[in-house]
């Protein structure tokens, strides 16, 4: 228990340390050429696998900011800093579960058609800032605190087009690589059998501003 607060602590000294850096970068994108920044926001419709429900049925948010630099040949890497709303609904049992994480994305784009269209995949791990299960309503403690203080490995794929000098429509596919719950009785798996569970999964539409 110690270590995993420990491994918590630690996430969020880096999530403080790398909103500093692309606090200190979006205010001097305007003098680094290679460098863009932007905010943006949009709704997440998120499940859970493992939770014997199978519909992307539960509505949450996602902002924050971002950055990227241009390496050459239309390769740009892209780092965010995102409060992001996860969770699922099962409709069957009247069983809601929210989980709201700060996430850092960490992504290698491709950008194309004179830069308006760019694809990106990479990993964004986010600290659990806040865990709450009901059913019907009433509150489930235990399946609340069951929740892992951090998502590990969501691997992340997106897509942005850029339809104006500064505006894009984004889409975005996450899926958990590793369990985000601590003790599970039953639930699929993946990678290896031992890494079984739950996991977040979710897609995003939204809108940047690129600046």
């Amino acid at each position: 228990m110690n270590d995993e607060k420990t491994r918590i602590n630690d996430m969020r000294l880096k999530i403080a340390i790398l909103a500093t850096l692309l606090l200190a970068v979006i205010s001097g994108s305007h003098a680094q050429n290679r460098f863009d920044a932007c905010l943006f926001a949009g709704l997440n419709m998120g499940q859970l696998d493992g939770d014997d429900a199978g519909r992307y049925n539960h509505p949450g948010l996602r902002a924050g900011i971002g950055t990227s630099w241009d390496i050459g040949g239309g390769w740009r890497p892209v780092v965010e800093l995102a409060y992001t709303q996860k969770g699922s609904y099962i409709s069957e049992y009247n069983r809601r579960i929210s989980a709201d994480y700060v996430e850092v994305a960490m992504m290698m784009s491709y950008n194309m058609l004179d830069e308006r269209l760019r694809l990106a995949a990479g990993v964004a791990p986010g600290v659990l800032v806040r865990a709450k299960v009901t059913n019907s309503g009433e509150l489930d403690q235990p399946s609340t605190d069951n929740f892992c203080g951090v998502d590990w490995l969501p691997l992340t794929f997106t897509a942005r087009y850029r339809f104006g000098v500064h505006l894009a429509l984004e889409g975005r596919w996450q899926n958990s690589m590793l369990n985000v719950t601590k003790e599970n009785g039953s639930g699929t798996y993946r990678i290896f059998r031992s890494n079984k569970g739950t996991f977040h999964r979710l897609v995003t539409f939204g809108l940047s501003y690129t600046f």
